[in-house]
């Protein structure tokens, strides 16, 4: 952590106090703030490499602070809680945080999560990756820009739900498991936390997919995991409305073959609507 800034959001002093010492010693630069708001100030005026945010907190709770911090950066966010409720993983997930601990929680193995997921935004852990680029005419990835498209249309992604999708992407039509996809997206730390990959899969999927709820590009394998499907072009399935359009068109061209105008006529309007 040589050099990096950390920010720690806790309404606890002792935490602050002890959490603080722990990540200087590893060589950061840390700051702390003692509520949400305190915690967006110094966010935009230190500009960290790493959030620490309590949910529990006056002035802002931490799923709302979460949120308002992705609005404006992509710095990793790891969320603590002392609740020990699923619900709480699943918000802070769904707020756009890189992790969870529950607390009370050792200052060591903040420090270890934190070191993985620092490296996993330099992206130490995916050189495998690198030249990594997925086409098929509807859907679009780059590795080496960041950037993920829809029909031309660039999306955005966060920065777990991103590595999620080059991860199946670059591994496709196989069985990924569970404990593979945390590996190699979350981190070793993060074994047996299968609710990470059903969220982030839901949030991917609702994204890329033409019709979410039944998805063509990331197939669930039950009791496994996930697989990734190559699709061509060819292959994407049309829309209602464009299926009607493209059956209007055969048959305007049919009445127009047979010289049938009126007919014709009727139903160029829905053509081109």
């Amino acid at each position: 952590m040589i050099g990096k800034k950390v920010l720690l959001i806790d309404d606890d002093p002792d935490f602050l106090q002890l959490t603080g010492l722990i990540f200087k010693k590893d060589g950061a630069q840390v700051f702390t703030a003692y509520d949400g708001i305190d915690g967006i100030s110094k966010l935009f005026a230190h500009q960290p490499d790493l959030i620490i945010l309590d949910i529990m907190m006056p002035r802002g709770n931490g799923f709302e602070v979460c949120q308002r911090i992705r609005q404006a950066t992509n710095t990793p966010v790891i969320v603590l809680s002392a609740l020990h409720r699923e619900h709480d993983i699943l918000q802070s997930l769904k707020a756009g945080a890189d992790g969870f601990l529950s607390k009370p929680i050792n200052p060591e193995i903040l420090l270890a999560r934190a070191k993985a997921v620092m490296r996993r935004r330099d992206g130490q852990d995916d050189s495998y990756q690198a030249a990594f680029r997925y086409d098929d005419g509807y859907l679009k990835i780059d590795f080496d820009k960041h950037r993920v498209q829809i029909k031309n249309d660039r999306i955005k992604l966060t920065p777990v739900e991103f590595r999620l999708l080059v991860y199946l992407a670059s591994n496709p039509d196989k069985v990924l498991s569970f404990e593979q996809i945390l590996h190699n997206v979350w981190g070793s730390e993060y074994a047996g936390s299968r609710d990470y990959v059903h969220v982030y899969i839901s949030y991917l999927r609702s994204k890329i997919e033409v019709d979410a709820r039944n998805p063509s590009y990331i197939l669930s394998v039950h009791g496994e995991g996930y697989i990734f499907e190559r699709r061509d072009f060819a292959r994407v399935p049309f829309s209602k409305s464009s299926i009607v359009q493209m059956s209007c068109i055969i048959i305007w061209l049919l009445c127009k073959i047979s010289e049938n105008y009126v007919q014709a006529a009727d139903i160029l309007p829905t053509i081109l609507s």
